[in-house]
């Protein structure tokens, strides 16, 4: 669909960052479930806050998620938010 609106396809593949942060958080999750263990809630919020989410940003978020799309799976969204946040640190670290 991208390369139909005339984007580039280098504007197609995921950028460095975005797959490190992927991969950040495939790692999480892999080690919060090694050995069938069940990720921990502590450990999620240490994740979220490890990119500047903390309690008043979740509650921000989710008021303005519901005024916004109020349907939309509100995890699902936080997980791409933690996404791009990641991939924003990451890339900041590199400047």
């Amino acid at each position: 669909m991208l390369k139909a609106a005339g984007f580039p396809r280098s504007a197609l593949r995921l950028s460095d960052d975005v797959d490190e942060a992927f991969t950040r958080i495939e790692d999480f999750l892999a080690a919060q479930t090694a050995g069938g263990g069940r990720i921990e809630l502590d450990n999620v919020l240490r994740l979220q806050e490890s990119v500047g989410v903390d309690d008043d940003t979740r509650a921000d978020f989710a008021e303005r998620l519901s005024a916004v799309q109020p349907n939309a799976p509100a995890g699902a969204v936080l997980l791409g938010l933690l996404v791009g946040l990641s991939a924003a640190q990451l890339q900041a670290e590199k400047a």
